[in-house]
């Protein structure tokens, strides 16, 4: 910094043209860029974990319930791929979901974790489109689940979207 302070201070030779002056001011706006980026970068992180401690501080024990809906939102999803599955574990499995979500809701969470609703990009995130230019989009399928804590989209759940129509299609 005190280098470019003492370039800049420093008598320089008298410049044939506007050649010279231009470069060092393409220059000057290059660096700035790459400042304002940086800048931009520390923002987020700042921003990122401001809001983690004032989640944290208003309940500091979401992670376990977060962890734990995760873990069976996986489960299930293997348990569906098999072609195995009876029906009264399928209803098993909305149980234990029901009990897990009222579990969550006491502690202010909410778990985005169901296909077919409309696609909102605030609270999700779509990893796949699979309707090119359509207006209106639902959600096909959820890879990740999603998390809202009072009102806060904690992390937004992975989907595929596709057009209304599309999931009747196949």
């Amino acid at each position: 910094m005190n280098f470019k302070i003492f370039n800049f201070l420093k008598k320089s030779k008298p410049s044939t043209g506007l050649q010279e002056p231009a470069s060092q001011v393409l220059e000057e706006i290059k660096d700035l860029r790459k400042h304002l980026r940086k800048q931009n970068f520390l923002l987020e992180s700042f921003k990122t974990e401001i809001i983690k401690a004032i989640i944290d501080d208003r309940h500091p024990g979401i992670d376990p319930y977060c962890d734990v809906a995760d873990s069976f939102f996986y489960y299930e999803a293997a348990l569906q791929a098999n072609e195995h599955v009876s029906p009264e574990q399928l209803e098993a499995l909305g149980i234990i979901w029901d009990k897990i979500e009222n579990l969550m809701s006491l502690a202010g969470l909410q778990i985005m974790r169901r296909a077919g609703g409309d696609f909102d990009a605030k609270i999700y995130e779509a990893i796949e489109n699979r309707a090119d230019g359509a207006a209106e989009l639902i959600v096909l399928q959820v890879l990740q689940p999603g998390y809202i804590f009072k009102n806060m989209v904690l992390k937004p759940a992975k989907v595929v979207v596709g057009k209304k129509n599309h999931h009747s299609e196949g």
